[in-house]
């Protein structure tokens, strides 16, 4: 029975799909043929050596090439799928399959003859980086550190054109406009046709040019409409390679890994088109709002009618608008209906959901608020099972008693309770024990992208505006041990992360305290009894709480009072997080990152050298 339900649920993706691509009639320009670049994964190697090695101009110039192949190879790709697909229909679910088969087949035979062997990168995350061109993060430092003003700030358009929700990034170039005084905007590379559309529809709106305006932001939704289509294409005919998550052994399981791939695929390139909005609105939202004040002051009275009503199927929290619907209908007789590329638009995104929902028990678990305050918050479904269970294995076969408290090493016991035993590893740590092949490049990687995933959870639920640095990273185990009588209600007393608690409830910066953190956060793997995490005002009562449990979050201000209650039985897994606002001070991640590239790539030579 399961093999009929996971084959069904293959016929019907690709019947969704093929549907999909027959309507990508229009064609693309053909991107210019035989670049004999270098591919993107070995450019980007060589940028992190470069910054290793302090050659930052050097590295920002590799890191941008590998970033312009990368995309290169998709526009490639795109082509390849638009003559592949075309005139291609469906008439019954057998000759959906075989059409499936061919237009891959034909997809892969276009791509290998412009681009040769595809790039199989080493892990997901990789990819995911470059299709959010993150890696203008590590070349806006580069630029920086070598004082190009002009290139540090295109670095940082870029990055936040493409990640208009990073709160950092966005006050560092506020301050980087004001230190080098420069006037007017900088403009990012990389901007997608249909951003500059929009953004020259929204300086025509600006100086009341009209017919420009309607102009540029029709153009503008045809084209993001069309980036989707494509994106939402190249989940299933994707010639660059990822690393499957799952051992694929038979027919069945193939096609499961299709679904889940191509579910999570399609839900991120929502994410990867939506870019900074020139108004408060969502994106497309956002070009249908100026669409809409447009069409009304050129006398297009039914289609500002049709922009309007779309407009609040994408985004129904603007007053604005609903006053103008009903002005289009009191004043000027016109109801409007939705516009047929925006209805298109939503179909697509209601089928992609629905089929992210088949998956859904392999996808990130639905984040839900514990508590939140000024200065705290505590969520759960940060991590997945699956997650969790990879660090925890980890930590248990790495964990180095008492770690990070050497002066506590020959005493047996927890550094805050003697009737618990402790141990712990710090990512640096681990990623030596990778260099030296003692654990898995997978586990390295998921630790370090679960802490970067962790800061920037910790910046949007704060909003912060400062730039945000690790300070210290450490992923510990606290255990009863059997049969010892309990002696505190706490292991970990309450205290502060960065001042002294006296007597009289104020707490004071000075030492033995961490006085450069600023901020906290603890990410919980398992369940065990006890361990419970709590949060107390000036007088030591408890007023927020969080029990351990698999992908529980909480983050504070470094000054909160907080403390772990003791474990009563088995074994209590989490990732401890310390945060800084001095650069100086700072962990450096990008560091960390090229140090697990590099081992990933010996092992793998070492592997290919030993099947030999």
């Amino acid at each position: 029975m399961t093999m009929v339900c996971i084959s069904w649920n293959f016929l019907q993706l690709m019947l969704v799909l093929l549907q999909l691509l027959s309507h990508l009639t229009s064609t693309t320009a053909e991107p210019q043929v035989g670049n004999k670049d270098l591919d993107y994964l070995t450019l980007r190697s060589q940028g992190f050596e470069a910054y290793a090695e302090n050659r930052y101009s050097e590295a920002a110039v590799l890191f941008t090439r590998a970033i312009d192949n990368f995309w290169f190879r998709r526009r490639v790709n795109s082509m390849c799928i638009e003559q592949c697909v075309k005139d291609k229909t469906l008439v019954d679910e057998v000759q959906t399959i075989s059409v499936y088969l061919a237009t891959s087949t034909c997809v892969d035979n276009c791509c290998h003859g412009k681009l040769g062997d595809p790039v199989v990168s080493p892990d997901p995350l990789i990819e995911h980086i470059f299709r959010k061109n993150q890696y203008y993060d590590v070349i806006q430092m580069c630029w920086h550190a070598d004082r190009n003003y002009t290139g540090n700030i295109e670095a940082a358009e870029t990055f936040l054109l493409h990640n208009p929700s990073n709160v950092g990034m966005f006050s560092r170039l506020q301050d980087l406009y004001k230190i080098f005084q420069v006037d007017g905007d900088v403009l990012p590379r990389m901007e997608p046709h249909y951003h500059s559309q929009y953004r020259r529809g929204v300086d025509s709106y600006n100086k009341e040019e009209w017919g420009q305006c309607v102009y540029y932001l029709d153009s503008a939704i045809e084209n993001f409409i069309r980036s989707s289509n494509l994106c939402r294409a190249q989940c299933t005919y994707q010639y660059d390679k990822i690393p499957s998550q799952h051992k694929v052994t038979s027919f069945v399981s193939a096609a499961a890994e299709i679904v889940e791939k191509t579910g999570a695929c399609r839900a991120q390139c929502y994410e990867d088109l939506n870019l900074r909005p020139f108004t408060n609105s969502p994106y497309l939202a956002s070009i249908l709002e100026y669409l809409q004040f447009c069409q009304y002051n050129l006398g297009s009275m039914q289609d500002g009618a049709d922009t309007a009503y779309s407009y609040t199927l994408l985004h129904t929290r603007n007053p604005t608008i609903n006053d103008n619907i009903e002005l289009y209908s009191s004043q000027f007789g016109v109801k409007g209906t939705s516009r047929q590329d925006i209805q298109g638009f939503l179909n697509n995104h209601r089928i992609d959901m629905e089929l992210l929902e088949k998956t859904d028990s392999k996808q990130q678990p639905r984040e839900e608020s514990v508590f939140r305050t000024d200065n705290s918050f505590g969520d759960k479904g940060f991590l997945s099972t699956e997650e969790c269970n990879t660090l925890v294995y980890f930590a248990k076969e790495v964990s180095t008693e008492n770690d990070g408290y050497d002066h506590f090493k020959d005493k047996g016991s927890s550094p805050f309770s003697s009737n618990e035993k402790y141990s712990g590893i710090e990512l640096s740590r681990a990623i030596e024990l990778l260099e030296g092949g003692q654990v898995e490049a997978e586990a390295a990687q998921l630790y370090l992208s679960v802490v970067e995933a962790a800061k920037s959870h910790l910046e949007k639920k704060f909003k912060l505006v400062k730039p945000l640095y690790f300070n210290y990273i450490h992923l510990v185990q606290r255990s009863a041990i059997e049969g010892s009588e309990k002696v505190s209600e706490y292991s970990h007393p309450i205290h502060a992360d960065n001042c002294v608690i006296k007597p009289d409830g104020s707490c004071i910066k000075e030492s033995p305290a961490f006085t450069e953190r600023d901020w906290s956060a603890v990410v919980y793997l398992n369940s065990p009894v006890g361990g419970e995490f709590v949060i107390t005002n000036s007088k030591f009562a408890v007023t927020e709480s969080m029990q351990p449990s698999c992908g529980n979050i909480v983050g504070f201000s470094a000054e909160t009072f907080h403390g772990v209650k003791a474990v009563e039985k088995g074994e209590r897994y989490a990732i401890g997080l310390w945060f800084t606002h001095q650069i100086s001070r700072a962990v450096d991640m990008v560091l960390l990152q090229r140090r697990i590239d590099n081992a990933k790539e010996k092992n793998a030579a070492r592997a290919s050298k030993d099947e030999l």
